[in-house]
Formats: C-alpha cells, sequence, structure tokens
C-alpha cells in the first residue's frame, strides 16, 4: 500500500476508485440518491464515447433531464432522467453536475466500505454477506411452492453456487525475503490478473494477508474446478522485480473450492444463512490446504471440498503400536471403520556424494550412521526419480473434528514404514471383513481369510493379544515375498495363487513347530497382500530360525517363490509385549539386506539399522535410544557406537562424542571411519595436534580417505602453511571422483597466497562441477571486485550466491560493495541490512 499523505483525502492513496462498470453494478444505489433531489418517473445511463460539456441539459420537448456525471475531473457516464418537471429542471439546472458529484461521493465510500484498498477485491464481510443472500434465495427456491414465494422473474431459479478459495503458501516466504511493501504490491498485481479470470456475475474478494476467493453464484462443481484450474494457472505466471536480487519474484498458488448445497449435509442446513456462508468458506480454505500439501510438481493443485475424503487424506503423525494421525476429521465427513490404502511419492537415488564427518566445514557432508556392509555405495552424481508406491492399508478408529486416529492394518513392503505426509487413497466398504472379536478358540473358518485360509489380519492380532499371556515366552514370525515367480515358460502364476502356494507351504512345514504342551498353540494369519505372519508358543528361537530357513529354500526351490522372514522372540532386552509386531517388522529389514536365505532374527544388528533409518529421518533422538539397545543387546558392535558418536555431535555435545568414538576404537583399531570422526571432534574441540594424529591414521589405513585429505589441507592453511595445504589438496584432486570437492578448497589457498588467476581458474572449475556452489560463486564474486573487474558481473554472481544460500554472510556483504560500486546506494544499504541481521 502507498504512504498516506495527511494532506489529501484517505480514499486517494488507495486502489479504489469509481468505474463505469461500478455505475452499472451499484445503479441502484445511484438511483436512489438521485430520486432524493430530483424527481422524475423513469431513467437510463449513457456512457458517451466523446468529451461533453460538464453542465446539466434540459429537453423541454421530451421532459427529460441529462446530468454529468463527474469525480474527480473524469466524465463517468450521463444520468438521463425522463418525466422531470420543467420548473424544478430550469430553477436548479446549473446544480444539478454538483449534486450528481455528491452522489458518486457517496457510491465512492460505499464501494470503499465493501472493498480491500490494497488490492481493490471485495473485502471478506461483504463477500459473506452476498453469500448469506445467496444461501437464502436457494433455500427458498427449494421449498415446496417455491415459485410463489421467489421472485424468480427477477432473481431467476436459484440452485447452487460455489466459493474458490485461492492460498498462496509461499507469501510468508516473500514478507520474510523481501518486505511487507514488496509483498503487497505483488498482491496488487495477483488481484488485477484474477479479476481478468472472474466470469460475469461473479466476484473476487480478499479473504487473507495470503488468500484471496472467488464467489461463483449458480455454479456447479465442474464450473468451480475449471474458473479455480484458470486461476492457478493464470496466478502462477506473475512475478514482481525485486531490485535487489534482480529477480522475478513470483508465489506458489493452490486452490479449493466448495460448493452449496452439494457440500452441505444433515442439520447443517437448519443452522442461519450466515452460519451456512461462514462454514462453506472454511470447507473451500480446507479444500485449499488440502490442495498445498498436495505432491510437488502438479500441473494443477485443485482440490474440491467433496474429493477430499476419496483422495486427499495425509499421515500428519506416525505412533507406536502400528497407530498414525491423519489428516481427516469430522469435517471432511470421515467415521469410523473406513479403510483407507496408504501410498507414496517415494524419491529413488541412483547415487550419494559426500563422506564421513560430524561436522564443521561447508564442502563436507555428516558421516552417516552405520549401514548393513552387505549394501554398496552409491556412485556420486546419480539422477532421482519419483515413484508411487504402494505402503499398506489402514482403517480409521478414531474421529476427531479435523482428525482421525487410525490403525495400520498392514504393510505391503517392511521395508518402507509408514512415514509423515504419505497420501490416502479410501477403499470402498468390505462388508465381508470380520470384526475384531469375532475369532474362536480354534481360529473358526468363518474368520479365515478365503485365498490361504489363515486368520485375517485383525482376527490374528486379536487372538495372538489374547494367547500370548498364555506362554511363558513366544516367537513371531513375519514372512513377506519379495521376488515374482521364474518358473518355466512364458505363463506366470497370478500373485494371489502364489500367495495360496506359499501359505500351504508354509501349513505342511511348520507344522513341526507346534508346542508339547500349554494352553497357546501355533496359528498364523494373511498380514498384508503380500505377507504372512505366525505365533509360536513355547519354541526355542534356533528352532524357529532353522525352520524358516529350510522353508525359504524350499520355497526358492520348488516353487520359485523368493521370500524374506524376520522373527522376533519375547521376552528379549526390555521390549514389552505389544512391541513384537514392530520388532518383527526390523528383523524383516534386515533380512531384506542379506543373502538367501533371508531369514533375520532381531539382534544387535537388526536394531542397528532399524536405527540408522531413524537417523536417515532426521529423528536424531530416537536413534539414539535404539542405538542403545543395540549396544545393550552386543556392547562389542563399533558400528553402534560410532553411529552414537555422530548423534551426539550432531548436537553439540563433542565430549561425548569423542568418548562414544574412543569405545569404537578400543573394539577395532583400524576403523577408519571411526578415526576420522574422533580427528573432526578433536578439531571442533580445538585440540589440533590429536585431529592430525588421528586423519593421518585414518589415510594409514586407508591412502585414498578425501575427506582426512582436506581436513589436513584446511588446517595447514589456517596456520598458513601453504606448501603442506596445497600438497594435500593436490593428493585430493588426483582421487577419481573428488575433484568437485577439492577445486573449491585450491581456489581459497590461491587467494591467501595471492594469485587471483590460478584461483579464478579452480572456481570456475568448480563451477563445471556444482553450478549450484554458492561458496564457489561468493569467491568469485569476491576476485571480481578485488581484482577490478566489472561489479556488475561481481553483483550478478553474489545475487546468486545468497539466492542458494540465504544464511551466507559473506555473500550478502560482497553483493552490498558490487552493488556500491555499480551506485546503486539504496540497494546496497538494504544488502548490508540483511548481512548485519545474520
Amino acid at each position: 500500500m502507498l504512504p498516506m499523505n495527511p494532506h489529501t483525502p484517505f480514499h486517494e492513496e488507495t486502489r479504489i476508485r469509481l468505474t463505469r462498470r461500478d455505475l452499472i453494478r451499484y445503479e441502484n444505489l445511484l438511483r436512489d440518491s438521485l430520486s432524493r433531489v430530483i424527481s422524475f418517473k423513469s431513467y437510463s445511463l449513457f456512457f458517451p464515447r466523446t468529451p461533453v460539456a460538464p453542465e446539466a441539459v434540459w429537453e423541454p420537448q421530451d421532459r427529460k433531464l441529462l446530468i454529468p456525471l463527474i469525480l474527480k475531473g473524469e466524465l463517468l457516464g450521463i444520468f438521463v432522467a425522463r418525466g422531470v418537471g420543467g420548473r424544478p429542471a430550469r430553477t436548479l439546472l446549473a446544480a444539478y453536475p454538483a449534486v450528481a458529484t455528491l452522489c458518486l461521493e457517496n457510491l465512492l465510500l460505499y464501494k470503499m466500505s465493501i472493498t480491500d484498498p490494497s488490492t481493490g477485491l471485495a473485502s471478506l464481510p461483504y463477500m459473506l454477506d452476498v453469500a448469506a443472500r445467496e444461501v437464502g434465495l436457494i433455500r427458498e427456491c427449494f421449498r415446496p411452492g417455491a415459485d410463489s414465494r421467489c421472485d424468480v422473474a427477477t432473481l431467476g431459479h436459484r440452485a447452487c453456487m460455489g466459493l474458490v478459495v485461492l492460498r498462496f503458501s509461499s507469501m510468508p516466504a516473500v514478507v520474510r525475503d523481501c518486505g511487507y511493501l514488496f509483498a503487497e504490491q505483488l498482491c496488487a498485481l495477483l488481484a488485477d490478473e484474477l479479476q481478468a479470470v472472474v466470469p460475469e456475475q461473479a466476484f473476487a474478494a480478499r479473504t487473507g494477508d495470503s488468500e484471496m476467493a472467488v464467489f461463483l453464484p449458480t455454479a456447479t462443481p465442474r464450473v468451480c474446478r475449471k474458473v479455480a484450474a484458470e486461476a492457478v494457472r493464470k496466478l502462477r505466471a506473475v512475478s514482481l522485480l525485486h531490485e535487489l536480487r534482480d529477480e522475478e519474484i513470483g508465489v506458489s498458488v493452490a486452490a479449493g473450492f466448495a460448493n452449496y448445497p452439494q457440500d452441505m449435509n444433515g442439520a447443517q442446513f437448519e443452522r442461519p444463512e450466515a452460519e451456512q456462508a461462514r462454514m462453506l468458506l472454511r470447507k473451500a480454505r480446507t479444500a485449499a490446504s488440502v490442495a498445498v500439501e498436495d505432491a510437488p510438481g502438479t500441473m494443477q493443485q485443485v482440490m474440491g471440498f467433496g474429493r477430499i475424503l476419496a483422495e486427499g487424506g495425509r499421515v500428519q503423525e506416525v505412533l507406536p503400536m502400528n497407530r498414525v494421525v491423519i489428516s481427516l476429521g469430522a469435517a471432511m465427513d470421515a467415521r469410523e471403520g473406513q479403510r483407507f490404502s496408504i501410498w507414496s511419492h517415494v524419491r529413488h537415488t541412483s547415487g550419494i556424494s559426500g563422506g564421513a564427518g560430524v561436522s564443521g566445514a561447508q564442502d563436507e557432508k555428516p558421516a552417516a550412521p552405520s549401514v548393513d556392509p552387505a549394501v554398496p555405495p552409491l556412485p556420486s552424481g546419480a539422477r532421482q526419480e519419483h515413484t508411487l508406491m504402494y505402503k499398506g492399508e489402514l482403517v480409521i478408529m478414531e474421529v476427531r473434528e479435523n482428525s482421525s486416529l487410525a490403525e495400520v492394518m498392514h504393510l505391503g513392503d517392511p521395508a518402507w514404514s509408514i512415514a509423515q505426509g504419505d497420501r490416502l487413497t479410501l477403499l470402498p466398504e468390505d462388508k465381508d471383513v470380520s470384526a475384531a472379536g469375532a475369532v474362536s478358540d480354534d481360529g473358526a473358518a468363518a474368520s479365515a481369510d478365503p485365498l490361504t485360509g489363515l486368520l485375517r489380519h485383525r482376527d490374528f492380532l486379536a487372538r495372538w493379544t489374547r494367547d500370548r499371556d498364555l506362554c511363558s515366552g513366544y516367537t513371531l514370525a513375519l514372512m513377506r515375498l519379495t521376488g515374482e515367480s521364474r518358473q518355466h515358460g512364458d505363463r506366470s502364476p497370478h500373485a494371489e495363487q502364489l500367495m495360496a502356494q506359499a501359505a500351504e507351504a508354509c501349513r505342511a512345514r511348520l507344522a513341526e513347530l507346534q508346542p508339547a504342551g500349554g494352553d497357546a498353540v501355533s496359528f498364523g494369519g494373511r498380514y498384508g497382500l503380500n505377507s504372512l505372519i505366525h505365533f509360536h508358543p513355547d519354541v526355542p528361537v534356533d528352532k524357529v530360525y532353522d525352520c524358516y530357513t529350510e522353508l525359504c529354500e524350499h520355497l526358492e526351490r520348488k516353487l520359485h517363490i523368493e521370500a524374506a522372514v524376520g522373527i522376533a522372540r519375547h521376552p528379549y532386552l526390555n521390549f514389552r509385549k505389544p512391541d513384537s509386531l514392530e520388532n518383527c517388522q526390523k528383523a524383516l529389514e534386515y533380512a531384506m539386506l542379506m543373502e538367501k536365505p533371508r531369514v533375520g532374527v532381531i539382534d544387535t544388528w537388526a536394531l542397528n539399522i532399524s536405527a540408522d533409518k531413524l537417523f536417515s529421518q532426521g529423528d536424531t533422538f530416537a536413534a539414539i535410544e535404539e542405538y542403545k539397545l543395540a549396544l545393550l543387546a552386543d556392547e562389542n558392535n563399533t558400528m553402534a557406537w560410532n553411529s552414537l558418536g555422530v548423534c551426539m555431535a550432531g548436537l553439540g555435545r563433542h565430549s561425548e562424542a569423542r568418548r562414544l568414538f574412543g569405545e569404537a576404537l578400543q573394539r577395532d583399531r583400524r576403523d577408519v571411519m571411526t578415526l576420522y570422526n574422533l580427528g573432526h571432534v578433536c578439531q571442533n574441540m580445538g585440540e589440533y595436534d590429536e585431529a592430525r594424529q588421528y586423519y593421518r591414521k585414518c589415510l594409514k589405513y586407508d591412502k585414498e580417505h578425501v575427506f582426512a585429505l582436506l581436513r589436513l589441507g584446511q588446517m595447514a592453511e589456517q596456520e598458513k602453511k601453504f606448501g603442506p595445504a596445497r600438497q594435500y589438496y593436490n593428493r585430493a584432486a588426483r582421487l577419481d571422483g573428488a575433484q568437485a570437492l577439492t577445486w573449491r578448497n585450491l581456489a581459497r589457498l590461491c587467494m591467501r597466497q595471492g594469485r587471483p588467476d590460478e584461483a579464478r581458474e579452480h572456481l570456475h572449475q568448480a563451477l563445471i562441477h556444482n553450478p549450484q556452489d554458492a561458496i564457489s560463486l561468493q569467491l568469485l564474486a569476491r576476485l571480481y571486485l578485488e581484482g577490478g573487474d566489472d561489479p556488475e558481473v561481481a553483483s550478478v554472481l553474489a545475487r546468486q550466491a545468497v539466492a542458494l544460500r540465504p544464511e551466507l554472510k559473506a555473500g550478502w556483504l560482497d553483493l552490498a560493495r558490487a552493488l556500491e560500486a555499480t551506485g546503486r546506494q539504496r540497494e546496497a544499504a538494504e544488502a548490508l541490512s540483511r548481512a548485519a541481521g545474520l
């Protein structure tokens, strides 16, 4: 918004002004205002194309009075009054233009009262008032005998209406990075573009700082979706040049819509009209929020309220005991018992660049916790692809207002656990699914899965919950079919047939695992589309392991079915009985990383891999607890000691990390990863001599350890020992795949030695390997500034650096120097203020 001027009427500083369209829209108000001064029988509006005199004209032969409508020196139109008396017309002829101007000013004040001053769109209270009136008209037209009460001839038959909400999810970031005034200017451009999209009889309104809406009378869901998609497409193309960054700034746009009466139900129709209008806006806002969370990269992020339940659900939080919180609640018409399939957009990465370390330098990544040595490292520079992957199914247990508590029925692949943000798709109602309590003592056939003859998922859980208290110890075994059939010939059995064959083989092979006595017996169930689970009470885990190993070999050899099995025993460590299912999944993840036959038992390595998974998901504290459990199972697990030290170093607890790395080193003095991490911790604590010793020991056992060479080079460079530093950097540069990490270090060394040409060459090489290297861009901009080259080029490079790394203070300082050199003092001062805030 423009700044206010105390010497100017306030309405002149806004985007609000009267137009010829406003005269048509508010024609009744203008007529009523003039009728208080002028008596006439009929009237009309005339919009001349050529300039006319600013005086009123009286035509006695037709008893017609022509009054010019002038506001602020602009002729908006001519009010033609017919049937006017001759004497009043001649007496007040000179005063009529001033009277019309007063009426126009009142009209402008009314428009200002219902209009947002920054964008020129309608205000939220006005839109809600219009929506409430429209709700009343629709209700009247749908009541019996509506034609007698509803003025259909004047207002038309009203059957429905729609409300589209446009959400600018990135607008808070624009405010943070570019300021409030810039954001208001961008909102004004967005409003102008939205006005061009809005069809006739509809209007747009500003309903929030990062939100606009379109009111569509007599609009069906199809019309609303079409308008919303067009608005999203147009508004995404709007941008505004930011002078400091010298780039076009736009916003991300998503749209949601709701329709009346289609998206209302039950007692909601009995609410007052104004209440229903606000409920409709809330439903449209809910749909817009779901559209914002839609998968990135979709061409049209548009969601209707009626489709939220079917395809708009998300996993909000993952809880213990196979429970999750989902984003569907009573406000989205969710109810208990509804089943959903779970999907996830998985990013497949064929390579990961980086190396070991725990913190510190900006050009290396921290060392990830340990992984199974059977998994080969991935090459750097690999491409990433997104795949929609099925994860399993869940059922709603408890419905809340805006969320629900659900239970995961089964996982499609235990190696891919349910995660926050996974998508949900409503499944059709299954009336044949048995209730959780409908399980007889012997596993009645009525509760059995028709394909496998085993208990269904919910029935198995109910019986396991009961029978696990009848024995002193038990074992759970979760089997997953991991591969397709490899039978000879072109025809392959259907996946359901493979599951039936595997279940029959399990029934024959696992009969020997029945306990000799006791109240509990072994039984099995279907855990998912490709998974089976079995309960074995009072059977030694070694016997269970041997039996499932033979079973997997039999399935592979005879039936050509590849399978993996995870085995969890109870009691084990301090785990409770309900934790056995989760332990089964951890053991299965471990088994899937093994060579055939893939049978894994919950042990220190399975817990170690589970902790690695938690660490990769960013849950450091949960990973710490899991690593401690792995050490409780086997204190000689050096990978767990090292990974636990990485977690502590990431939390800034360097002394604790150093102790943990020392524990790992006592058990394996040749562990290169531990030596490097211990050296890095010592370097961060200022103990440089010890850090050098550990880095050199690391190179003793691995002469091609890139990051140890870089660390030694950086330490020598800090002590101004430029010769040894160059030697270390050159050694690292000769290693395959390490050039991208070493060019920048060599360039910085050359700059310290006063060799700008060589430094520039190294930086160009670094940018060839990684064009998004913000530090290389910033160093290159500094070289251009210090070398007396064109400061405009330096400003371009510095802008790219701060765009990639806004938290880089040196980049803002170099940008300020470059802008000052090009004479843009105001932008330079703004860049300095940004640097001062870091």
